[in-house]
C-alpha cells in the first residue's frame, strides 16, 4: 500500500510540473518550437494543454535546444 501511495504522489508531482510548465510554453514556447502554431489561436492552444501536461519533459528538451540556437547564432 506505502508503494501505491508513492507512486500516486510521484505521478501527481509530475502532472503538476507539467501543469505549471504548460503556462508559459501555452503562452511563449510553442510558437518558439513550431512555427505553424505562431498564428493559431486560443482554441488550439487549450486543445494541445493536456499533451503538454503529459509530454513536459521532451517539449522542454526542445524549447531549450531552440534557445540555445538562437543565442548561438
Amino acid at each position: 500500500m506505502i508503494l501505491i501511495n508513492i507512486l500516486l504522489v510521484m505521478v501527481a508531482v509530475y502532472l503538476g510540473a507539467g501543469l505549471i510548465f504548460s503556462v508559459p510554453f501555452i503562452l511563449k514556447g510553442v510558437t518558439k518550437i513550431d512555427e505553424g502554431a505562431e498564428k493559431s489561436g486560443w482554441g488550439f492552444r487549450i486543445i494541445i494543454i493536456p499533451g503538454t501536461v503529459v509530454f513536459w519533459p521532451y517539449l522542454l528538451k526542445r524549447w531549450r535546444n531552440v534557445k540555445n540556437k538562437t543565442t548561438n547564432d
